[in-house]
């Protein structure tokens, strides 16, 4: 009975996971998105080379339904079910990536992620690529961010200002933002990358389970996505009460090995005291044979 029940909790499980797993909703103003440039027989060689060596691993050889067998299936990316997707869905997709497939917004440019698009739609003949649109440059420009929880939207709202030519400030439009939140082993980031819209805001959904301190406080940190592009960037920094109160002790309040002699396991401290006495013993005895052999020496002579 027991393993029976074993049984069906496995597939729960399984089953569970297949779903989640083939869930991967798009924003929808990321569907929207369109390429920056217009698609090039360049475009589509660099997309090839980059295509076997960062994804023909997992989703095979293009138009060869020779993928590889991974949970959900990775798929051809040369058949309907890939190429019905809008350019921005699939732009989103390789950006953000999605277990079992990794983010590629850290391995790959832009420049080479629309590359890789433009691979996979040459082997679409019903493609028809819309009209680019070029994202706004703001080379030069000096950007400073504030960040702020707007209770109402339940959500934390980045505002981005610029310094304008005649040395006064106004908001900045069309800047990629990133939001971070401090954790034990350095900065988890919240939600995707955003962009200020026309009044200079970025709003990103914290989640609602994040535990903060014992007070429900966060640190937050809000960067600008590539800080290249801009003259001068000042992050924005916020400890926000929007955590879930969490009394937990730090990973050297309590016993451990890493911690303090006062903390360390009683065994652990047994153990070493045991191992120093043996070593020290085995030293002492290794210099009382010694002797003995010398003195032995000096009675045969």
């Amino acid at each position: 009975m027991r393993f029976k029940n074993l049984l069906i909790i496995i597939f729960i499980c399984s089953v569970g996971t297949r779903v989640a797993a083939q869930t991967w909703i798009v924003p929808d103003d990321q569907k929207a998105v369109v390429a920056p440039v217009k698609f090039t027989p360049d475009m589509q060689k660099q997309g090839e080379q980059l295509y076997s060596k960062n994804c023909q691993s997992c989703h095979g050889n293009m138009g060869k339904d020779n993928w590889a067998k991974l949970t959900p299936p990775p798929g051809d990316l040369a058949k309907d079910k890939a190429q019905k997707q809008t350019d921005g869905e699939i732009f989103y997709r390789i950006t953000t990536g999605k277990i079992p497939m990794p983010e590629f917004r850290n391995i790959l440019s832009e420049d080479e992620r629309w590359s890789l698009i433009a691979f996979m739609r040459s082997f679409n003949p019903k493609y028809v690529q819309p009209n680019p649109v070029a994202k706004a440059a703001f080379t030069g420009r000096i950007v400073t961010l504030a960040m702020q929880y707007s209770d109402p939207m339940k959500k934390v709202l980045v505002t981005a200002t610029e310094q304008l030519k005649d040395g006064q400030k106004g908001l900045a439009s069309g800047v990629e933002v990133m939001l971070f939140v401090k954790r034990y082993f350095g900065k988890m980031q919240v939600g995707d990358i955003k962009t200020t819209n026309a009044k200079g805001e970025a709003a990103f959904e914290f989640p609602a389970d994040l535990p903060g301190n014992k007070e429900g406080y966060v640190e937050l940190t809000a960067t600008v996505n590539d800080p290249k592009s801009v003259m001068m960037t000042t992050p924005a920094n916020a400890n926000l009460a929007i955590g879930v109160p969490t009394d937990k002790p730090s990973l050297t309040a309590t016993r451990a090995w890493w911690s303090t002699r006062a903390n360390a396991p009683v065994w652990i401290l047994l153990t070493y005291t045991l191992s120093v006495l043996i070593v020290w013993g085995f030293i002492g005895y290794i210099v009382m044979s010694i002797l003995r052999i010398k003195k032995l020496s000096k009675g045969d002579a």
